[in-house]
């Protein structure tokens, strides 16, 4: 079972906000959430402990950072929450600013605790699980050689999704909060998405892609898939 980063899954930060009290609607478009958030949350499982072997002590180092995403999440979007759409878009350069820094800093935090093939492993476990997502990454772009045009390709899928997902989260809000709902849906946009940033891809690059993907992992039911593809 998955432990819940809310960091690192736009959609339990969205059904978790969405199921308290408040007066303004959260809108989420525009943000992307960096590979080493959504990491966390593949750390927390026992199924990738045990793929990477991880020892007690690293066990508690990814828990404990786990748990400070966590407050740092719910400080970060109760805040947005209260305020009118108008204020959060103008907000928003600066939230994306402060997921991105939190991105690196975690990123340092987590190669400290994992050994040199830990971190190699986990790569390749985090592209597995983010799928089409990872095409967005800098390394991946220069290790597939994704052009300007391909790239700007996929920012155009990333914003349809998240477009999507506003739609997906106020209608959550209509139907009094069903987070089942919420993640069905997210899966179903995913799927949907990550076929079409494929299809940007050239036959060489998605071999490419493919291999650094590594030996296929079977992800527990209902956890390690990112958003939005």
């Amino acid at each position: 079972m998955f432990r819940t980063t809310l960091l690192a899954s736009t959609a339990l930060v969205v059904a978790a906000l969405v199921a308290s009290p408040a007066q303004a609607q959260l809108n989420l478009r525009g943000l992307k959430f960096p590979a080493a958030l959504q990491n966390v949350q593949l750390l927390s499982s026992e199924a990738v402990q045990k793929e990477l072997n991880l020892a007690d002590e690293q066990k508690t180092a990814i828990a404990d950072l786990a748990t400070q995403l966590r407050q740092d999440a719910i400080e970060i979007f109760s805040g947005l929450q209260d305020l009118t759409p108008e204020e959060q878009k103008e907000q928003m350069p600066e939230i994306i600013k402060m997921i991105g820094e939190k991105g690196k800093e975690v990123q340092t935090k987590v190669d400290k605790v994992l050994d040199a093939k830990q971190v190699g492993r986990m790569k390749e476990l985090s592209i597995q699980s983010r799928g089409a997502t990872a095409l967005e990454d800098e390394e991946i772009i220069a290790a597939l050689k994704i052009d300007a045009d391909q790239q700007k390709k996929l920012a155009a899928l990333r914003e349809e999704g998240n477009a999507a997902m506003q739609e997906a989260i106020d209608g959550l809000r209509a139907g009094g909060g069903d987070q089942g709902e919420i993640r069905k849906k997210m899966g179903e946009l995913r799927k949907s998405l990550g076929e079409k940033a494929l299809a940007a891809l050239t036959p060489a690059q998605r071999e490419q892609f493919d291999k650094l993907k590594g030996a296929e992992f079977k992800f527990p039911q209902g956890g390690g898939r990112g958003f939005p593809f």
